[in-house]
């Protein structure tokens, strides 16, 4: 279907209309209520001992959790695309399964799997290591809700690229080691560093999985979307909660960046 240019501009004007108020709106005025003490008043906000805190906790978060997605990313791409076994499908389902289950779901399940009268609960009654409500259950939140990225980013490059190189290196006599870092992991590389950044931003950003198993204790237990939470509905304070938005959008667009820059290498390979 041809449209004309009277559609293909009213078109273009509803979708920058829409952007325009669901998004720069609400962050224009974030950032203006941010700095409109000037810059000194949103440094001193965030450089708090909560807010430098909680920037640490978000990024050691991250930290663990992107290798471990990468690791057992690429693995289970491997299987699905590489691998024919009974079940596939059902593990298609599963790591498909945080898209369509709410966050909070996932906490109130961890809670039931890990907590104390949970059914791993005897790993924090026998043996005294806390789960819930402390940084491993961020962690397992975390890595729950970003588990799709990596898989979906290298599972169609694994498609693409097929598997003659691999079985060229296997006659040639590479071991599969050497087969995977020498030819499969060169032609992921881009899809697998775009699933890397899909990874840390969601990381960065979620909330409702987290909350369910943190302490919330400030300077302890919080993460940059807990301060923000914590500030502004538990401490009243608006502009440290717009603070640590703004500082939580800047991740953002740094990481927003980093997604463009991949995303054009990877078209023009």
């Amino acid at each position: 279907m041809i449209l004309s240019r009277t559609s293909r501009l009213t078109l273009r004007t509803v979708a920058l209309t829409y952007l325009f108020l669901l998004v720069a709106v609400p962050i224009v005025l974030i950032f203006y209520r941010t700095f409109e003490d000037g810059f000194v008043a949103f440094w001193e906000s965030i450089t708090t001992p909560a807010a430098i805190s909680a920037l640490s906790l978000s990024l050691l978060i991250v930290a663990i959790v992107v290798p471990l997605n990468v690791i057992f990313g690429i693995a289970t791409a491997l299987a699905l695309v590489r691998g024919r076994f009974r079940g596939r499908g059902l593990v298609q389902a599963i790591v498909d399964l945080p898209f369509a289950v709410s966050p909070i779901v996932v906490g109130v399940s961890l809670i039931l799997l890990w907590g104390a009268n949970g059914w791993f609960g005897f790993i924090e009654k026998d043996g005294g290591f806390k789960i819930i409500f402390a940084l491993p259950a961020m962690i397992l939140a975390t890595i729950f809700v970003t588990l799709p990225f990596v898989v979906r980013e290298v599972e169609p490059v694994l498609h693409e690229i097929g598997e003659e190189q691999e079985q060229a290196a296997a006659t040639l006599g590479a071991s599969r080691w050497q087969t995977f870092w020498r030819i499969t992991l060169p032609a992921i590389r881009w899809g697998l560093t775009y699933g890397i950044v899909l990874t840390v931003a969601r990381s960065l950003g979620e909330f409702g999985a987290v909350i369910m198993v943190s302490a919330g204790v400030p300077g302890e237990s919080q993460t940059l979307t807990l301060l923000v939470h914590g500030r502004y509905i538990d401490d009243h304070n608006t502009f440290g909660a717009y603070s640590a938005s703004t500082l939580l959008m800047i991740l953002a667009l740094i990481t927003l960046l980093l997604m463009t820059v991949l995303d054009q290498k990877r078209t023009e390979r």
